[in-house]
């Protein structure tokens, strides 16, 4: 039996054609139904086996405070218009920041087609117009400079410098982790230049993983980098990409192998898989990792550690986008949550409301790698990604900045799945050389034949393709 639980929009996988789309409730889970007049119609799994709570993650979305600034006006509607546009609901919590296209790798799941045709990196006069831009329209956010793969320039620590001198306090690095294996004196650098911590790409525990996901042999170059960035005292997240049947089998040993490793790796953030780039075919449903999936693998392989309740929706507007959750490591080995489910929603009802500058300045220190010691860190307050609901009992913020453990993640969207209403309150956004900002999700959005929504035209400027509604 059917059941239509919300509507909104979404665009057709063959045309990109913005269309209407039903969220319907099936069997326990959760569709996107969307009916295109030329291509026929789609049913794309969103939501695994637990309508009950996709239902109840509604309650936790705000509405967000809006863009300090529009860039653009809005004449075709989401997503043709990005810039960011008017229409735009939610300011940017993170803002990546692409240094290159050039990379050393060649991933067959890559959604930006990083290394093919000509290799595009930005000057220093345009990077600054980029930092610049940023702070205009939506404040000094989260920086993740990304690429390519952003360790093949040289003058990277440069780069690093320049955006911690304009004001931004937390900066963060995408990378494979291939020249941090063997580059000391150049990691050495960035530590330096004010690097706040290290997004570090690994997708599991063995290489038969790496051999599909990233095309070799890459667990022991990841290993290497790890200790490399301990001996120079930098903050690692891990950021695997989950794929059905490759490595969702090992959430439970990537867990662990960042839990041995606690206080130099503070954090997981897992990407299921989406469809687009590279890999932009139409999957079945048994191919779709959705959240419930990755909150069911990390309860589930980890012994009874974690529980649902462990872990929060995304605070603002479009709660299905992600979840966190934070938790601190105990002297006796145990590891427990330093939030819960219940404790935000009677939180939220009483009117507690996270701001932006309380979030971002715990994530600034927070992040940064933390010697263990035994007075108390001058100013601080317990908090978290998503500061906690309640304040934390037994446990000193400066044992949450040493031995803190945050899991998140976050599906990007694809054509398939794209749900326009979200879209609106992504807070995931990229500047681009020519002083656009686009949510990450419409940048790189491909078609089912892997031909993107937004594509340059030979003065680098980022177009929307020609596509109509219905």
């Amino acid at each position: 039996m059917e059941q239509i639980i919300g509507e909104t929009q979404s665009l057709c996988p063959k045309c990109m054609s913005r269309i209407p789309a039903a969220k319907v409730e099936q069997d326990g889970d959760i569709y996107l139904k969307k009916e295109c007049s030329l291509h026929g119609s789609f049913n794309v799994l969103i939501w695994r086996g637990d309508a009950k709570s996709y239902k109840e993650w509604e309650q936790f979305g705000n509405d967000g405070c809006p863009p300090i600034k529009p860039l653009t006006s809005a004449k075709r509607g989401c997503p043709f218009d990005c810039g960011l546009c008017p229409s735009h609901e939610v300011n940017a919590c993170t803002m990546v920041m692409e240094v290159t296209s050039k990379c050393n790798l060649v991933c067959p799941i890559c959604f930006a087609d990083s290394g093919n045709g000509s290799a595009q990196e930005p000057d220093m006069d345009t990077l600054k117009e980029m930092f610049k831009i940023v702070l205009e329209t939506v404040g000094p956010c989260t920086i993740q400079i990304s690429g390519g793969e952003p360790t093949l320039r040289d003058d990277l620590p440069r780069i690093v410098a320049m955006g911690r001198e304009m004001g931004f306090d937390h900066i963060l690095l995408n990378t494979n982790g291939i020249r941090f294996a063997k580059d000391n004196e150049y990691l050495h650098k960035l530590k330096d230049s004010g690097l706040s911590a290290v997004y570090l790409q690994f997708d599991g525990v063995s290489d038969d993983v790496y051999r599909f996901i990233r095309g070799k042999n890459l667990l022991e170059t990841k290993v290497q980098a790890i200790d490399n960035c301990i001996q120079e005292r930098i903050g690692v997240v891990l950021v695997p990409v989950l794929i059905p049947k490759i490595n969702d089998h090992q959430v439970g040993d990537i867990v662990r192998f960042a839990k041995d490793r606690i206080p130099y790796i503070k954090g997981i953030h897992f990407q299921p898989i989406s469809y687009m780039g590279r890999y932009p075919d139409m999957q079945l449903d048994k191919d779709r990792i959705t959240i419930p999936d990755v909150l069911n693998a990390l309860c589930e392989q980890t012994d009874g550690e974690f529980k649902l309740e462990d872990f929060l929706p995304r605070g603002v507007k479009g709660s299905h986008c992600s979840f966190s959750g934070l938790f601190v490591l105990r002297k006796d080995g145990r590891i427990i949550p330093l939030n819960n489910l219940s404790d935000r929603l009677v939180s939220q009802q009483r009117g507690y409301q996270v701001t932006e500058e309380s979030s971002r300045q715990f994530m600034s220190l927070y992040w940064r790698f933390h010697e263990e010691r035994n007075e108390p860190v001058s100013g601080a307050c317990c908090g978290s990604l998503d500061p906690p609901a309640k304040p934390v009992s037994g446990y000193p913020f400066e044992r949450i900045l040493t031995h803190g453990l945050t899991i998140s993640c976050m599906p990007f969207q694809d054509v398939w799945n794209i749900d326009l209403e979200r879209l609106k309150g992504c807070c995931g956004h990229v500047v681009t050389s020519n002083k656009q900002i686009i949510p990450f999700c419409a940048l790189y959005l491909t078609d089912a034949n892997g031909q993107r929504l937004y594509i340059g035209d030979q003065n680098g400027n980022l177009l929307c393709r020609d596509v109509a509604s219905q």
